[in-house]
C-alpha cells in the first residue's frame, strides 16, 4: 500500500515558495495527534480557511471529517484515492461535478513516480481555481445540519441529514 502521507509531509517540510510564486504559504501541516484538535477546531479551521486546497490523504476510516471541515471552510479539497473520492461522498458530494469541485491526484504517481503535489496544484489556472471553490462554497448547505428554524434562504436547500435520509430511502 503506497505511503501517500509520508510522501505529502515530505514535500510540505521541503516546500519552498519561489519568487514568482504568488502564494505566502505553499503548505502547512496541522498536527491533530492526541486528540489535540478535539477541544480546540481553530486549530486545524484557521489554515483550512485560508487555503485554497486542502490535502485528502486516506484515513482510517472509510470517509474523513476532514473533507466536510474542508468543504466548510471553502477549500478545495485534494483526493488520492478515486474510491474514497468518489464513492465515499456520493450524497453529498456529487460524482458527475466532481471534477468541477475538487482534485484528484494519484497516490500511486506520487508516491512511486515523484509527481509533486505543488506543481500539479500551481498548474491550476487561477479562473478554474476560483470557478472550483465557487462550486465548494454551493456545496456548504448539503455537508451541515441547519436549525430548522433557520433563515428562510437555507431551509430550501437540503442539508446533510435530508441527503442521509434520502440516500437511505433509495438503497432501501
Amino acid at each position: 500500500m503506497p505511503r501517500v502521507r509520508r510522501s505529502i509531509r515530505s514535500e510540505c517540510e521541503n516546500a519552498t515558495s519561489s519568487s514568482d510564486s504568488s502564494y505566502d504559504t505553499l503548505c502547512e501541516i496541522v498536527d491533530c495527534s492526541n486528540g489535540v484538535c478535539e477541544h480546540d477546531p481553530v486549530r486545524f479551521m484557521r489554515p483550512m480557511l485560508s487555503a485554497s486546497f486542502c490535502l485528502q490523504p486516506p484515513g482510517d476510516t472509510t470517509t474523513r471529517r476532514s473533507t466536510f471541515d474542508a468543504v466548510l471552510a471553502g477549500c478545495i479539497p485534494v483526493f488520492f484515492e478515486e474510491l474514497s473520492a468518489k464513492a465515499q461522498y456520493g450524497w453529498h458530494l456529487p460524482e458527475a461535478e466532481f471534477e468541477e469541485l475538487s482534485v484528484f491526484i494519484p497516490k500511486e504517481e506520487v508516491v512511486f513516480r515523484g509527481m509533486r503535489i505543488l506543481d500539479v496544484l500551481q498548474q491550476i489556472p487561477r479562473g478554474r481555481v476560483r470557478r472550483m471553490r465557487e462550486r465548494v462554497l454551493e456545496l456548504m448547505p448539503s455537508v451541515f445540519y441547519r436549525k430548522h428554524n433557520s433563515s428562510p434562504g437555507l431551509k430550501t436547500k437540503k442539508d446533510a441529514v435530508d441527503l442521509a435520509i434520502d440516500g437511505t430511502l433509495d438503497k432501501i
